[in-house]
C-alpha cells in the first residue's frame, strides 16, 4: 500500500454534450511530467467520446435536469474518465472509462473491479454536497441548477 497524498484537482469549466451540461475536472498524479499537467489533453478525446455516448436520452426527463460532471484523471497505472449525472431526482449514475499505460492501449469501459479511486471520490463528495445544497435545497430557487453549475472544486498542488 502507498500512503495517500493529495493530488491537484482543477476545474476546467463546463462542457456541453447536446443539451447536457457537465462540469469538467482534471486530476494529475504527482509523478506526471509537466507536459501532462492540467489543461486540455488531446489524448483523452477518444475517452471523452465514449463517456459522452453513455449519457442518457432524453436529456430532460422526470427527475433529470441535464447536468453532471466528468473527471479526467492521469493515474499511476492507467488514465481514467469518470462520468456522473444527476437522475431520478437524487441519484448519481456513474460510468468509468480506462486506458492502460501500455503501448497502443485504447480507451474502454471499466470492467471487473475497476472503478474510480479515492481522489475521484473527493470530487464526487464535493459534487454531492453542491447538488444537495442547490438543486435539492429546501430553499431551491428557479436558478438552482445554475447555482449548482457555478460551484467548483479546486485542490491546489
Amino acid at each position: 500500500m502507498h500512503p495517500f497524498h493529495p493530488r491537484p484537482i482543477q476545474p476546467l469549466g463546463l462542457t456541453s454534450v447536446g443539451e447536457w451540461r457537465l462540469k469538467r475536472y482534471t486530476i494529475v498524479r504527482h509523478t506526471a511530467p509537466d507536459s501532462e499537467s492540467h489543461g486540455e489533453w488531446p489524448d483523452f478525446e477518444p475517452g471523452r467520446r465514449l463517456a459522452h455516448a453513455a449519457l442518457p436520452s432524453p436529456v430532460h426527463a422526470a427527475g433529470r435536469v441535464g447536468v453532471g460532471f466528468v473527471i479526467e484523471h492521469r493515474g499511476n497505472g492507467a488514465d481514467y474518465i469518470v462520468l456522473g449525472w444527476w437522475d431520478r431526482e437524487n441519484e448519481l449514475p456513474v460510468r468509468v472509462f480506462v486506458r492502460d499505460h501500455s503501448p497502443g492501449a485504447a480507451w474502454r469501459a471499466a470492467r471487473g473491479s475497476e472503478s474510480f479511486c479515492v481522489w475521484d471520490l473527493q470530487v464526487v463528495a464535493f459534487e454531492r454536497d453542491a447538488y444537495v445544497g442547490t438543486v435539492l435545497s429546501e430553499r431551491a430557487s428557479e436558478g438552482a441548477v445554475e447555482d449548482y453549475l457555478a460551484r467548483r472544486l479546486t485542490v491546489a498542488p
